[in-house]
């Protein structure tokens, strides 16, 4: 399991950007994440835990009511991109990898091989024709399914 420090890399939900992203970690406190700024849009702001990466398909849990001066139990709960993708990877481990290309259609949870960013599970769809893709590295966004309808 990987440490997570200052300056090192997180996944994370960006207000800005709306979706879970590759943050870099800029403040701690012992070992929740604090604030973090945004791989994608370089913005910085309190760290959110990611909405989308444990279970793509399910939707956003409700906010609980929390009292002033509590601490976030989210800020805890920090994963690192690489600890979630080899999470991910060790699910899918006996499904084989289907190759990249804009003009294919990919569905949630499939395993992709991309020339550059390499293998990696489609997250999620963003309508209506982009999906969500976790890599080792980072979360990005790609095109599929050709242009839209």
């Amino acid at each position: 399991m990987a440490k997570l420090t200052v300056a090192g890399e997180t996944l994370a939900y960006c207000m800005s950007c709306r979706m879970d992203l590759a943050h870099t970690i800029i403040a701690m406190k012992g070992d929740q994440v604090l604030r973090c700024q945004c791989k994608t849009c370089k913005k910085e702001h309190t760290y959110k835990a990611p909405k989308g990466v444990n279970d793509p398909g399910a939707a956003p849990a409700p906010k609980a009511a929390r009292k002033r001066g509590e601490g976030s139990a989210k800020a805890a709960a920090a994963v690192p991109v690489d600890e979630e993708w080899q999470k991910v990877m060790s699910q899918a481990a006996g499904v084989p990898a289907k190759s990249y290309s804009v003009k294919e259609k990919f569905r949630v949870g499939e395993k992709i091989a991309h020339p550059t960013f390499g293998e990696g599970i489609v997250g999620k769809h963003i309508f209506p024709n982009k999906i969500e893709v976790l890599f080792r590295s980072d979360l990005k966004v790609l095109i599929h399914g050709g242009a839209p309808a």
